[in-house]
């Protein structure tokens, strides 16, 4: 086996060393011998540092720009986690822990107001554009009902009450349609007995 002797061509070039086949060796052995050398070569060539000497370094204002830019994403993060960890623990204020099989006998009382503003109005009491417009003289509110006599209180009461009777015999017949369709549909034309 003849000596390997390493060639440098310049200063900080990988070594390469001239690889020859020794007496009594196989192809296959020497193949072998030559991809790991070359594996090698390979690999330190790509873990060095790449000389490009056209290539200027940065200029101390490209990277001072580029460290305020860094530094300002960096508070941006800060600050979307901050703001998360504070909506996490508003959020956790806001909710009960309710032990297992713990029982609650009313429902929980409100002590703020909505926001969307006081209290509600009731229907018909808004003043609308129209209305004001019109003059207060077109529009009446209507009287409450005076309070009927015990006479016709009964006659209402007997009104009512034929009126529901009415609707629980429509109901009942209508119900008696539908099962008897039923009936009809399941012994009707078409089906076979079996016995």
């Amino acid at each position: 086996q003849a000596p390997e002797q390493p060639e440098r061509e310049a200063a900080g070039d990988v070594a390469v060393r001239r690889i020859r086949r020794g007496r009594g060796e196989s192809e296959r052995s020497y193949m072998s011998r030559v991809e790991q050398e070359v594996q090698r070569v390979r690999l330190l060539t790509e873990n060095q540092p790449q000389r490009r000497p056209e290539k200027q370094e940065a200029a101390p204002e490209k990277s001072r720009r580029r460290k305020e830019f860094q530094n300002k994403k960096l508070d941006k993060v800060r600050k979307k986690k901050e703001e998360k960890r504070e909506a996490l623990l508003e959020k956790s204020l806001f909710q009960d822990t309710v032990a297992f099989g713990e029982v609650v006998t009313q429902p929980p009382t409100l002590t703020s107001r909505p926001r969307r503003g006081g209290p509600a109005e009731q229907a018909g009491r808004k003043q609308l554009l129209l209305t004001s417009r019109l003059g207060h003289g077109t529009t009446s509110p209507v009287p409450p009902a005076a309070p009927a006599s015990l006479a016709r209180q009964r006659i209402v009461q007997e009104e009512r009450a034929r009126a529901v009777q009415a609707y629980r015999d429509l109901q009942r017949r209508k119900r008696q349609q539908r099962e008897a369709a039923r009936g009809s549909v399941r012994t009707g034309p078409g089906t076979f007995a079996r016995g």
